[in-house]
């Protein structure tokens, strides 16, 4: 292939080009894209080997997909978004970056990641352990009744006496809890909800270790009442991210209704569309936040920006409970800009990174995924 003739950044022509793939292409980008591929032998190259590699039915997919508006939206809003591609290398550099792409492109490759072998657990203080992932539908434990369905959990207590219990969910895995006050609870992977099975005190509390999405029931004569590590936060009724996985730092983002947050010597009261942030050493911090990216998770999708190599191995563990050892070399380890989608194998994603150049993997005899 020859070289480009014109003064061209390739990193931005592949962008240009895979955003016209997605449909998601200015009018004056494209005006640009095609006077360059007009001029210069190798961009016309680079751009016919992506058509290629989508004919007319797989474009249809791509718009089609769930989310990828979502995703390109939030891609968008980066008013540095040109020079996002400069993190990473290779022909499908926004191929990582959108990861649906990397679904389509190799959706017809069979996939042979290793299980998950942890379940989602329900401990009773003092009762047994249900298994979750497993034990579906209506169960009775004697005035319990737990209703397990769809990666949700409901029940009934009909008794005033304390009965607490702990739901754990483990990486690879999320899950919802309707509490008996109404109140709904979506956990994160890797996380811990402790929580009484029926609220009989004059408050409403319950402690989150990992991250999860909380909409509280109103009842104003009965304050509810979060604990995390290091912070309390307490609510009459509304809807919140909490996200606690680093053991040091504790955030806080309102979506509708009001908090107020307590760590260290310190209080604040938060208002939707912000966040709050704690550590010990920085104390309390409030900025805005973009919905799009704490809240993702919930699709199933986490974005990364700049994201370091054990950062991304954290979440592949997180997201696909799988265990990630580097064995690249720190002076290779280039900062990352893309997402990952944990509704799809994991894969999708490795193969998604290994294809743009920017690591390549392997899973052992003992299922441990490497990344070099």
């Amino acid at each position: 292939m020859h070289r480009m003739t014109m003064n061209i950044d390739k990193e931005y022509l592949i962008q240009l080009v895979l955003f016209e793939i997605s449909g998601n292409i200015g009018e004056d980008e494209k005006t640009y894209l095609h006077q360059v591929i007009a001029e210069d032998q190798e961009a016309n190259a680079i751009y016919l080997e992506l058509l290629n590699m989508y004919p007319e039915n797989r474009l249809q997919e791509i718009r089609a997909y769930p989310g990828a508006e979502k995703v390109w939206i939030a891609i968008r809003k980066k008013e540095h978004y040109q020079t996002i591609v400069r993190y990473m290398t290779g022909m499908a550099a926004l191929f990582v970056m959108a990861g649906f792409f990397s679904y389509i492109f190799f959706t017809k490759k069979k996939d042979s990641s290793p299980p998950i072998a942890e379940h989602i657990q329900l401990q009773l203080r003092n009762g047994p352990t249900i298994d979750l992932s497993n034990q579906q539908g209506r169960t009775q434990l004697g005035n319990i009744i737990l209703n397990n369905k769809n990666k949700q959990l409901t029940y009934s207590y009909d008794t005033a006496t304390p009965q607490s219990a702990s739901l754990t969910v483990p990486a690879g895995k999320d899950y919802s809890i309707h509490l008996q006050d109404g109140s709904e609870i979506e956990l994160n992977a890797a996380t811990q909800l402790d929580f009484p099975l029926a609220f009989t005190g004059n408050t409403r509390e319950v402690t989150i270790h990992g991250e999860a999405y909380l909409k509280i029931a109103q009842n104003a004569g009965k304050p509810f009442l979060v604990h995390l590590p290091g912070a309390t936060v307490q609510v009459l009724g509304t809807a919140f991210n909490v996200n606690t996985y680093d053991s040091n730092a504790v955030s806080v983002a309102l979506v509708e209704g009001a908090v107020k947050m307590e760590a260290g010597n310190a209080t604040s009261i938060l208002k939707p569309g912000y966040e709050i942030s704690f550590t010990p050493e920085k104390g309390m911090s409030t900025e805005k936040f973009d919905e799009g990216d704490v809240l993702a998770w919930r699709q199933g999708i986490h974005l990364f920006h700049a994201a370091s190599m054990e950062e991304i191995a954290t979440l592949i563990h997180r997201f696909y409970g799988v265990v990630v050892k580097i064995d690249v070399k720190a002076a290779n380890n280039k900062p990352f800009t893309g997402s990952m989608n944990r509704n799809k194998p994991v894969r999708h994603f490795l193969d998604g990174l290994k294809f743009s150049q920017y690591i390549d993997y392997y899973f052992d005899n003992d299922s441990i995924l490497h990344l070099k």
